[in-house]
């Protein structure tokens, strides 16, 4: 059995069922689940009833509603990620290979060589970049150590002792520390990646250049197309490209997370977005993004206060430091 999964709110389901069809025209030995960090009540999710949908709680996650005084919704559905991982590895006994990647990606080839890569190492994962950025913009170098050096929009595992450790301490930390605050030197799930090639030997810090393509490493890589495939740098296959921050509303913006990049000095990526745009589209992602979040209620939302007070206090920190040292 093979097996990919995602974590997406319904607002996100046209997105994830985008991905998820790149996926498995690709790859159709694949099951793709979807996990909701959301209910979806009487809402109609009949458009993607052919993949897995799992509402995120409990089952998941221990205590998952005492996480909300804790937490946002966005640094939940990071957290969740190691929690449905293991969930997905301890319900499915067979499955030993488990791949993970964010709903807005699109799929271009066979997932064949990350399943070779997982041959040989227990875990996957791709930095952001394998070369310097030397020109102004955004994102910038520094962007990394604040965001983390590797992307958590993609990792893959393969069933040994070795991943499920990773698991393991992946969710203790996130439990712990799986919030959103650069002042304090926290990003949510993704900055933890740092630490897995010091503490799990067998892992892979992939730098194939057809994996996880996106905004921040297009100053290192040039999409072609060759007789009906796309290719980076005119050798590698293009496996998955990562559309983070590209929304129907702004069709002419690569990600509002950018400003290096524009279809006009980039044309070389307007046929995959025009791709991913058609896609969504016909998926009716505009449906699906005006839909609210289950979660997204008063009785919830003491998070939010949460949130605000680490931004005040990691802002008066900032504040005595200045004045300490003036």
């Amino acid at each position: 059995m093979r097996l990919a999964f995602t974590i997406c709110t319904l607002s996100h389901l046209a997105q994830a069922k985008t991905m998820a069809d790149s996926l498995v025209k690709h790859n159709p030995d694949y099951q793709v689940v979807i996990g909701l960090f959301d209910k979806i009540n009487d809402r109609d999710v009949s458009s993607v009833e052919k993949y897995l949908l799992v509402e995120i709680n409990k089952e998941q996650i221990p205590d998952f509603e005492q996480l909300f005084d804790r937490y946002t919704p966005f640094e939940l559905s990071c957290l969740a990620k190691p929690y449905l991982a293991n969930w997905l590895l301890t319900k499915y006994p067979q499955v030993q290979k488990l791949l993970y990647f964010d709903s807005d990606i699109l799929f271009f080839d066979s997932l064949k060589a990350i399943e070779d890569d997982l041959e040989d190492h227990s875990i996957v994962i791709t930095p952001h970049v394998t070369k310097p950025i030397i020109t102004e913009g955004l994102p910038r170098l520094r962007s990394f150590l604040n965001a983390g050096l590797y992307n958590g929009g993609f990792f893959a595992l393969r069933r040994n002792d070795e991943s499920l450790t990773f698991l393991h301490w992946w969710q203790d930390r996130v439990w712990h520390e799986g919030y959103h605050n650069f002042a304090e030197g926290m990003f949510v799930d993704q900055l933890w990646l740092n630490y897995v090639p010091l503490f799990y030997p067998n892992a892979l810090i992939s730098k194939n250049p057809g994996y996880n393509v996106a905004y921040w490493n297009m100053h290192e890589r040039k999409v072609t197309e060759r007789k009906d495939r796309f290719w980076v740098n005119e050798t590698t296959p293009l496996l998955f490209f990562h559309f983070s921050g590209y929304h129907l509303s702004h069709p002419d913006d690569l990600s509002v997370h950018q400003n290096r990049y524009t279809f006009t000095n980039r044309p070389d990526v307007k046929p995959l977005y025009d791709i991913y745009k058609s896609s969504l589209i016909a998926n009716k992602d505009p449906d699906f993004r005006a839909l609210p979040n289950a979660y997204h209620n008063p009785s919830y939302f003491y998070q939010k206060n949460k949130a605000l007070k680490r931004v005040i206090i990691a802002g008066c920190r900032r504040l005595l430091r200045l004045l300490n040292a003036s």
